[in-house]
Order: structure tokens, then sequence, then C-alpha cells
């Protein structure tokens, strides 16, 4: 027998839209080369979430993967990669690590390791 996660999926969108902040996320592209000037055309494009903004505990610091000042950001399930930035308040921050909840392939959230 299987559980059908699309309310549970529903319900998170709705207690992080009632409880997080929107929050604004770029994600820049790597275009094509150009051999005559030696560049690529970077391609910016982005997408606002909710998300709920939390500190990390000096014991999830054990491994050393988190850093000082490092912050996780719990926000509503999406396709996320590291390297995409996030706007908060007047700060912006860079997505270093992505773990998503994702029982029975439904997305329910994304805990996202954001650094400065």
């Amino acid at each position: 027998m299987s559980f059908n996660y699309a309310p549970l999926a529903k319900t998170a969108e709705t207690l992080l839209a009632k409880f997080g902040q929107e929050l604004t996320f770029t994600r820049t592209s790597k275009g094509a080369y150009d051999p005559g000037t030696g560049a690529t055309s970077d391609t910016t494009s982005t997408f606002t979430k909710n998300g709920v903004l939390f500190d990390y505990r000096d014991a999830d610091s054990a491994d050393q993967t988190v850093l000082a000042g490092d912050r996780r950001l719990v926000s509503e399930a999406h396709t996320y990669e590291v390297g995409d930035t996030v706007a908060i308040g007047s700060d912006v921050y860079r997505v270093v690590s992505i773990s998503t909840n994702q029982p029975a392939d439904t997305a329910l959230v994304s805990e996202l390791q954001i650094r400065k």
C-alpha cells in the first residue's frame, strides 16, 4: 500500500508561505564560449520561493562541512543547484549543499546550506 504525499507537500508549501519569507534566488549559467572574445556569455535567471532561515547548532559543525557563519534554509521544494545565490535582507548567500526531503518521489521541502 502506498501513501499519497501530495497533500503533505501542499501543507509544507502553505506553512512556508505563512511562517516564512519570500526569497529571491539567482542562477547564473555558463553560455557558449566565443573564441573571438575569449569569453563566455553567461545567462542569469531568478525565481522566488518561500523559506525559513535557521542557525546551525555547534554539534552540526563537528564534521567540518558546516563553517562558521553558514545558515540552514528550509525552503519550498525545487530543483536548486549548488552555486545558486539567495538574497536575504541585505545579505547574499551562496547555496553550498542541498538536501531534499522526498519520500516516494514527492518532494516536500528542500534544506539548503547557505554561505556568505
